[in-house]
């Protein structure tokens, strides 16, 4: 998916809304397909790319590091489908590539990026 959660809505997400947005997507059948899906850390961090500089973030201080052709200017936090207990999930920064451990409640400058796994 190009556009991460927040340039789909322009809302900042928590864990539990980001799984209301790949229920949305799959239900109205978002680019003809119904099978999208939370990533994974690992995915995740497949899309990190410390060489390339999609876009800044946070006053022009944070880089996001993912290839350009995706969207400018979305999260520079993504979420995965990781969940670490009852009160925290996991995701990727996209200025670092490292995994971070937040509240699921947290919104804080945090989207999703849908995927499909393909065959």
């Amino acid at each position: 998916m190009k556009e991460d959660s927040y340039l789909h809505s322009g809302h900042w997400i928590n864990w539990f809304k980001s799984i209301q947005f790949m229920k949305q997507i799959n239900e109205e059948g978002f680019a003809n397909q119904y099978d999208w899906q939370l990533p994974t850390v690992e995915q995740l961090t497949t899309l990190y790319e410390k060489d390339k500089t999609n876009s800044k973030v946070l006053g022009k201080g944070m880089n996001i590091h993912i290839d350009p052709i995706f969207a400018k200017e979305g999260s520079a936090s993504l979420w995965s489908i990781e969940e670490n207990g009852n009160y925290n999930a996991f995701g990727v920064v996209f200025n670092t590539g490292k995994r971070f451990n937040s509240s699921k409640k947290s919104t804080f400058r945090k989207a999703v990026r849908a995927v499909r796994y393909l065959n």
